[in-house]
């Protein structure tokens, strides 16, 4: 569940941020009017594709809260400060999906999106713990470059087990869930003297932030959370269903589409075409740096195209790639699955979440059921197979029953997610006494529009529903498919 830049960085706990640019070291910090002072010196830095000036910082925090005196880490803070000067007490906080991504590095996205919000409300971005410029937990997946182990795995167990063995020399792997999160968060919100926060999360974000909500409700003024991901859901356990959903809505629509029709008029039948040749073990492919031909098996097949049917922007190149792949063309497919080793997140982070509040409740005995269509049980026996060398973390006492909240809140959901299905949306907003549930038609997973956008201006202008229940924003027309 993705959105931003590359994260692999290693921090240092200093007393500023050095992960991006800052103004000449000499240069005193330069604090805001409103925030008291503070915890957090801030210093004027520029953020990546964002003209004004921004105001970035770290917040030295114990890695284990209950060692306070013991090893420290940055928590890195920046802020786009409101543009007309004035802020409201109320900024918007951002919290990001992935599990493993940069709060920081998608100010821009978050900029554009959130417009005139910005204008009397400052954006604050906190690069979670373990991403980013905030103690990062860098873990290749393709350790010197050799990519033959993804030809069969998408977490090859040799190369997590020696991610584990290096990050524990730098960091106790037990304590970068969302339960410290939430504590580095409210302890960033009283460093900077902000009030009652705007929470606005995506994907997995809307799990931290549910965390966060349960925590300190008395500090949210109102909550946005798009593609939800439930707190009391397993993940891996549902995403073979959904994906396999979202292909047949795929094929669907190519159907009826007259130039995916009249350019791939088998595509069902392509498909099932070379699940068979995985399975038979008859594609061989090329490989950089690697010579003669290797064998490319199924499941990282079957796991690159559910992720091509998170936005219909992504699926609308799928018919395209499997009619090349059905005349022996395989590379794009190939490009794809290798380029998956490499998302914007950090892996370290993301083990270090869904191995301890997903898979560690999953059958321990192999479960077919919801292990439906192409993908199978592959995504569930690899997150398992990974996680066996990750240090298993408690989790709070109650940790993974449904939130309960009277916030004013706005779920988002895609008619069109291969994520993050509407019916988690459903789950999810059960506990929201306060809230609404928006559907998107046509639109995939943490995707925005100006339909959106107004209703979630709105929420935050008032800090009420305004009436709001469930509405549905006009379809978005899917976009064509790739043809040639």
């Amino acid at each position: 569940m993705r959105q931003t830049s590359k994260l692999l960085v290693v921090i240092v706990a200093a007393s500023f941020l050095l992960g991006w640019r800052t103004q000449a070291s000499s240069e005193e910090p330069v604090t805001s009017p409103q925030h008291a002072a503070q915890a957090i010196a801030l210093k004027a830095c520029s953020l990546p594709d964002i003209a004004r000036a921004a105001q970035c910082g770290s917040i030295s925090l114990p890695e284990h809260p209950g060692k306070p005196h013991a090893r420290q880490i940055a928590v890195a803070v920046a802020i786009l400060p409101a543009r007309n000067g004035r802020a409201l007490p109320d900024p918007i906080v951002v919290l990001m999906g992935g599990p493993g991504e940069s709060a920081i590095d998608a100010a821009a996205v978050h900029d554009r999106r959130l417009g005139r919000l910005l204008d009397d409300r400052d954006l604050l971005l906190i690069d979670q713990r373990g991403t980013g410029r905030s103690a990062a937990l860098p873990c290749e997946l393709v350790p010197n470059g050799d990519v033959l182990p993804l030809l069969a795995d998408i977490f090859p167990t040799t190369a997590v087990a020696q991610c584990v063995k290096n990050l524990r020399s730098q960091a106790d792997l037990t304590q970068y869930g969302y339960p410290n999160f939430a504590r580095d968060v409210e302890q960033v919100r009283r460093a900077l003297g902000y009030g009652k926060l705007n929470l606005f999360g995506g994907s997995y974000g809307t799990r931290a932030l549910q965390v966060y909500l349960r925590e300190y409700p008395e500090n949210v003024r109102t909550a946005y959370l798009g593609s939800v991901i439930p707190i009391d859901i397993a993940t891996p356990a549902t995403m073979a269903a959904t994906a396999d959903g979202e292909l047949e809505r795929l094929f669907a629509v190519c159907a009826e589409n007259a130039a995916c029709a009249r350019a791939y008029p088998a595509l069902r039948g392509e498909f099932a075409s070379l699940l068979g040749r995985l399975d038979r073990g008859e594609v061989r492919v090329s490989l950089p740096g690697r010579p003669g031909r290797h064998v490319l098996h199924r499941g990282p097949v079957a796991a690159w195209v559910r992720s091509r049917l998170y936005r219909p922007s992504s699926a609308a190149e799928l018919p395209w790639a499997i009619h090349r792949a059905y005349g022996g063309d395989w590379q794009p497919i190939v490009d794809g699955v290798l380029a998956s080793a490499h998302p914007d997140l950090s892996f370290g982070s993301f083990f270090a979440i869904t191995c301890n509040e997903d898979v560690r409740f999953l059958p321990q005995k192999r479960d077919q059921s919801g292990a439906a269509g192409f993908l199978g049980d592959y995504r569930v026996r690899q997150q398992q197979a990974a996680c066996r060398s990750w240090p298993s973390s408690p989790l709070p006492s109650g940790y993974r029953q449904p939130v309960r909240s009277n916030v004013p809140s706005l779920f988002v959901t895609g008619e069109n997610d291969g994520g993050s299905p509407v019916w988690f949306t459903d789950h999810a907003a059960l506990g929201f006494s306060n809230g609404a549930v928006l559907l998107a038609p046509g639109q995939g997973h943490t995707e925005w529009s100006d339909c959106i956008s107004r209703r979630y201006e709105a929420l935050v202008e008032s800090g009420e529903m305004a009436g709001l229940r469930r509405q549905a924003c006009p379809a978005v027309p899917r976009p064509p498919f790739k043809i040639g």
